[in-house]
């Protein structure tokens, strides 16, 4: 029993929460604990960061001290939990310990600030490295591009594009990726595209994830055809698409109405093994509702709950709005308020959606009680239920009501 392998114990000190009064656990390590580590690292990736930090406040006990790949796993752990300060507080602990940090260290760090927004931080941090003569690597760089892509700060993203080529490290498929992305988040897919075609040249092949990201920007630009060529491509190539390629393209084919390609693709899932999801679903049911195709919306409603699809809010959002703007009110607000009995939360756009169906029929009275209901259940109504409401009473000539509720909009700070 004194020889526990890494996985047992990391098993045992979950199950015991080891702290300094469970003598239990500590008991049972070996002596000398040459694993203690690996037990750090194991705790970390199976999400008990907290167990990982008992283990590390306890070691000392054996004699042994907590090193930088102790500090920097469960440094990388809360960083990824979103516990940036927990973790800047490690980091000053192995700083004060005279632990010199190594680039996991920053990496994990840059990848913190980066969630939660700070990326002045991050490229501080950076140049922080340098100044402890640590050197950044593609993983460092590419995280730190990643972050400043998602937020569209693409002019950013690329002068650290021009410090990574100035130190010589080379950009991997991942850092492309997060660039063509970034391209295609601001409506600039020919730059992507150029990017993409750039990778082929100097032998960075593309992978699954830079075809799904190009198949989404040419989708989003209403480029359809072009994402089908690359979806073909991809299968010259024997790249195989994942859910994510094939949700991105029926959603493209789906909001350019050719609804029937978009089942094909559905079919294609299936017989090739690759799960389709709720998101995909979605994409097909919204875009046959907006088609005018009710009923066979319907019949894809029911396979989805056939197929044990777990439906979200999303898909009741696109079947009430469906039946409102078929004329089928009275089966909307049936579906409406059945959802709390099945265990769904309405929305903003839920109470939206019924409210503008409401005042479509003339049921202001209705769409006024459901105004104010809302609120009462913790969903508070935004400009577009206000303007909804207001629209329609003026419209009716129901001035006095369609003033006093502009009036309410403006102390609300909905009215710009």
């Amino acid at each position: 029993m004194k020889l526990l392998i890494p996985s047992l114990a990391c098993s045992l000190c979950v199950a015991l929460r080891p702290s300094s009064n469970s003598p239990r656990f500590w008991d049972l390590l070996p002596r000398p604990t040459i694993f203690l580590p690996t037990l750090i690292n194991g705790l970390c990736k199976t999400g008990h960061t907290s167990a990982a930090i008992q283990v590390l406040r306890n070691i000392p006990r054996y004699g042994i001290a907590p090193n930088v790949f102790m500090y920097s796993a469960i440094i990388d752990s809360l960083c990824k939990d979103t516990l940036v300060s927990q973790a800047f507080h490690l980091f000053s602990e192995m700083l004060a310990k005279g632990i010199s940090p190594n680039v996991i260290t920053y990496s994990s760090l840059i990848f913190g600030l980066c969630l939660e927004g700070q990326y002045k931080e991050a490229i501080d941090l950076l140049s922080d490295m340098g100044l402890r003569n640590i050197t950044p690597n593609v993983r460092t760089y590419s995280i730190l591009i990643d972050g400043l892509c998602k937020e569209g700060k693409i002019k950013d993203a690329k002068s650290v594009l021009a410090v990574m080529a100035k130190h010589g490290v080379k950009p991997d498929v991942v850092t492309y990726n997060s660039l063509m992305d970034g391209y295609c988040l601001v409506n600039q897919v020919n730059k992507a595209k150029y990017i993409f075609n750039t990778m082929a040249q100097i032998r960075v092949s593309p992978n699954v994830r830079s075809y799904s990201i190009m198949i989404n920007g040419f989708c989003k630009s209403k480029m359809v055809d072009e994402a089908l060529n690359l979806f073909e491509e991809m299968r010259r190539k024997n790249l195989v698409p994942d859910t994510v390629t094939y949700s991105t393209l029926i959603d493209g084919l789906s909001k350019s109405k050719r609804i029937s390609r978009a089942l094909e693709l559905l079919i294609e899932m299936h017989h090739r093994g690759q799960p389709a999801n709720v998101v995909t679903y979605n994409s097909l049911l919204d875009g046959m509702f907006k088609n005018q195709q009710p009923n066979e919306a319907f019949m894809l409603f029911n396979q989805m709950k056939e197929s044990a699809i777990d439906l979200d809010i999303f898909t009741y959002n696109i079947l009430i709005d469906g039946l409102c703007k078929g004329g089928r009110l009275i089966d909307a607000k049936e579906i409406f308020q059945d959802l709390s009995f099945k265990g769904y939360r309405p929305n903003v756009r839920t109470y939206n959606i019924i409210i503008n169906g409401l005042c479509k029929e003339g049921l202001f009275e209705e769409a006024l009680a459901l105004l104010l209901k809302m609120e009462g259940n913790g969903c508070l109504p935004d400009a577009v239920t206000f303007e909804t409401v207001i629209r329609a009473l003026f419209e009716k000539n129901e001035n006095d009501m369609a003033e006093k509720l502009l009036r309410e909009m403006v102390a609300r700070g909905l009215l710009n």
